[in-house]
């Protein structure tokens, strides 16, 4: 029963794989993978190995080699490199004087438990409610190698995260950050530019828009003035 499930299971994800390529633009690496209930908004490409789990991936947005991304939302025009990962569940660090689930935890990791109701809570709740996407990773957002994300975190649109760090905190809209754990290094444009990008929102923009204006995307310069001739 097991042969036959798993050997349906790769027939379903042949059959998905081909109708995302035809109709959506989507491209998928050598054994890369997605689960059943993840979704592409399209035009987007997993990379070798790579496997989007009980997620959401925006337009044109990719994962490079041996990325596992779970239980997240991302948005459009977001880069992840190779070798990024998500880390889920944690554990008490102060006033409890152990930290095995034994103590807190009804899953009864190591077989057992010792209480009759849940002490701690060992997921976070879902950014996006009604949802089962406890990451958050937003628009035109470029994640490095071999980064990993904790779980409920928000990463915000425009943001750049260094290669190697650990991000078990939110990233503000446009911040790099880099580290372990990662920390702030420094802004990308002044508190004015961003607050325009954010209001501007161009990755809302239609393929044609972009098309036109992609010239632009060179010199923040150059696309602020013309927004304003735009306005």
């Amino acid at each position: 029963m097991g042969v036959l499930k798993g050997f349906l299971s790769k027939i379903f994800l042949r059959y998905r794989k081909y109708k995302l390529k035809r109709h959506k633009n989507v491209r998928f690496g050598a054994r890369s993978y997605f689960s059943r209930n993840s979704s592409f908004e399209g035009s987007n490409f997993l990379s070798t190995d790579a496997e989007l789990i009980n997620s959401k991936i925006g337009f044109a947005s990719y994962l490079g080699i041996e990325s596992k991304i779970s239980n997240a939302q991302i948005g459009k025009y977001t880069s992840i490199g190779p070798y990024v990962k998500c880390i889920f569940g944690d554990h008490p660090t102060n006033t409890f004087v152990s930290t095995h689930p034994a103590f807190f935890s009804l899953r009864k990791q190591s077989g057992f438990t010792f209480v009759k109701e849940q002490l701690f809570d060992e997921f976070s709740k879902p950014t996006v409610p009604g949802s089962n996407y406890s990451i958050q990773i937003g628009n035109d957002v470029w994640i490095g190698a071999r980064v990993t994300i904790l779980d409920g975190v928000t990463i915000g649109d425009g943001a750049i995260i260094a290669s190697g760090a650990l991000v078990n905190r939110n990233v503000p809209p446009y911040a790099i950050y880099g580290g372990v754990p990662a920390k702030e290094i420094k802004k990308r444009f002044e508190p004015s530019e961003i607050e325009n990008l954010l209001t501007f929102k161009w990755w809302d923009k239609d393929f044609i828009w972009l098309q036109e204006n992609a010239e632009l995307f060179t010199n923040l310069e150059r696309f602020k003035q013309a927004l304003l001739n735009e306005e």
